[in-house]
């Protein structure tokens, strides 16, 4: 059985098809790349995964589990997920830490792996660069050692070497599910399967 399941998927915003009866699986420990131009429902298909947002038909399965407003809870606690545009929320990562209930001194070890300085956790968001700020929120979700991270663009605002940094830590972490949007190739060539929107 594949750890993760999505069949027939179908959202519309009003009268626009945004995804189409789509179906895929996952097993445990994939890494799989989801790709597709601007509005094609990428960043849609993520929010449905966490079950923020609902399909208008089809399931999402977690360990034959389907997800639904009951068992969205339960199933979230599976999942780690990086939205674009989280850090317009918070003023700095201790602040996300602390609200993810996460000891900020367990994701060292992913900031040095990805060039941070632990520093950087107090620094305000607002003076770290783009991706500064994308490679400290990666390591802090992945802080929270949940089975699936979910990620949305994980290298818009990397350059080639924090990318590939930012490769060694996640496919270094056994076990790891991850589901990401990506427009960057050496990411996409790293995945096990892509899935194009």
């Amino acid at each position: 059985m594949a750890f993760i399941e999505i069949k027939n998927l179908t959202k519309r915003f009003d009268n626009n098809l945004v995804i189409n009866n789509l179906s895929f699986k996952i097993d445990r420990g994939e890494k799989v790349a989801i790709k597709g131009e601007s509005g094609k429902g990428k960043t849609t298909l993520l929010r449905m995964l966490t079950g923020i947002g609902q399909p208008d038909s089809g399931t999402i399965n977690f360990g034959g589990k389907t997800l639904s407003n009951d068992s969205a809870k339960e199933l979230r606690a599976l999942i780690g997920y990086l939205p674009q545009g989280i850090d317009l929320l918070i003023d700095n990562g201790n602040q996300l830490c602390n609200l993810l209930e996460i000891d900020p001194e367990s994701i060292f070890n992913h900031l040095e792996a990805l060039g941070l300085n632990k520093n950087k956790l107090t620094q305000p968001l607002s003076e770290l660069s783009g991706g500064e700020k994308q490679r400290l929120l990666t390591s802090i979700i992945l802080g929270l050692k949940r089975p699936i991270v979910i990620l949305d663009e994980p290298t818009s605002a990397l350059d080639s070497n924090s990318i590939q940094k930012l490769i060694k830590l996640i496919w270094g972490i056994p076990n790891l599910t991850v589901i990401s949007t990506t427009h960057n190739r050496t990411w996409e060539q790293q995945c096990d399967k892509i899935i194009d929107l």
